[in-house]
């Protein structure tokens, strides 16, 4: 029983929340199917395949940031570190207006956090040399790994500085590509789907990277220093507007910062670059308003189901169907209805 009420908990997040986000999820999947587009900038295809312009690597650089939420585009790329920058910002400036406090409310690492993946990208698109397997016929390769894995991982369990950045910086490129390239190569005859490898990948850096940090003397915990934002509103879980400001920052969580400005500017960035060309986001594969619905559904679900989870542990892993099992269905089985088999 609730002590402060002496009613009984609900076991359930907030049904008009979980409407709101459902009809959010509809009328985006509706404007994106039918809004005139262009084709003002390069198809993925075209990317990809002149990755010797120097443009280009630029591009592919910045498509990493958001090719974990199966999107894949630049200016979506920059729209979301833009409104994560923002949300740094106002929780450094103890707004009411942060939002969820990134980076699990430990907003002051989110620079750090940001330059080792930005270092570990760098090593592994130049210095380890990966854009070459795009020459042996390759079409995608998942450099992205590195975002969202080892370095951010290991920077929020042994905290800022200048050794822990650089070591898990040097590792997440160490590991991270070669692990998903290797899985990708063995699992092929299996049929199993890119998403599927991709994950266990993370699963097997992110072991190896951890063995390695606990051994090296120098990696020590560094306390993050909390920002004691005392002005931003009290959550409620089962509120209609946590439900759907939760629903939409776990399009952020990929890259662990898990703050719903962040995401409405990734939003945003993603709808004007389907209008700029539709060809360059989700591989070129045309999906993107069925992977946006599959999103919000599966997400409002989740946080609709596990409000109480929240509420227990402070934060609760909703976000793994966004990123992970409701788009790759819709990349594998197609956005549309089955056929059915004629007998005979």
């Amino acid at each position: 029983m609730d002590s402060t009420s002496g009613a009984a908990k609900p076991k359930y997040g907030s049904l008009p929340g979980l409407l709101g986000i459902l009809a959010i999820g509809f009328a985006l999947y509706f404007f994106l199917k039918y809004i005139p587009t262009m084709e003002i900038l390069p198809s993925y295809t075209r990317i990809v395949s002149n990755l010797d312009n120097p443009g280009h690597h630029v591009l592919w650089f910045l498509i990493n940031f958001t090719d974990a939420d199966f999107y894949a585009g630049p200016i979506s790329s920059v729209f979301l570190l833009a409104g994560s920058a923002l949300a740094w910002f106002l929780s450094l400036r103890k707004s009411r207006y942060a939002g969820i406090e990134i980076c699990y409310g430990s907003a002051r690492i989110w620079p750090w956090l940001l330059a080792s993946q930005i270092l570990s990208l760098v090593l592994t698109q130049y210095a380890f040399g990966y854009l070459e397997l795009f020459h042996e016929g390759m079409t995608w390769v998942p450099t992205f790994i590195v975002l969202v894995s080892v370095p951010p991982s290991m920077l929020l369990l042994y905290g800022p500085g200048l050794k822990n950045l650089i070591t898990v910086s040097i590792l997440g490129a160490a590991i991270c590509t070669p692990a998903a390239v290797w899985i990708g190569t063995a699992t092929k005859a299996w049929g199993i789907p890119g998403p599927v490898n991709n994950v266990f990948s993370m699963v097997v850096a992110g072991i190896l990277a951890g063995c390695v940090c606990h051994v090296l003397p120098w990696m020590d915990r560094v306390e993050i220093k909390p920002t004691g934002n005392r002005n931003a509103p009290k959550e409620n879980c089962y509120s209609a507007t946590w439900l759907m400001r939760r629903t939409v920052a776990d399009l952020a969580e990929p890259l662990f910062y898990g703050n719903e400005i962040g995401s409405i500017f990734l939003l945003a960035g993603v709808i004007i670059e389907w209008i700029l060309n539709p060809a360059l986001l989700t591989g070129g594969a045309m999906m993107l308003p069925a992977i946006i619905l599959s999103q919000f559904i599966s997400g409002g679900l989740g946080v609709f189901l596990y409000a109480g989870k929240y509420e227990e542990k402070g934060w609760y892993a909703t976000y793994v169907p966004v990123v992970c099992t409701a788009p790759a269905c819709i990349l594998v089985f197609g956005p549309g209805r089955p056929h059915r088999r004629t007998p005979g």
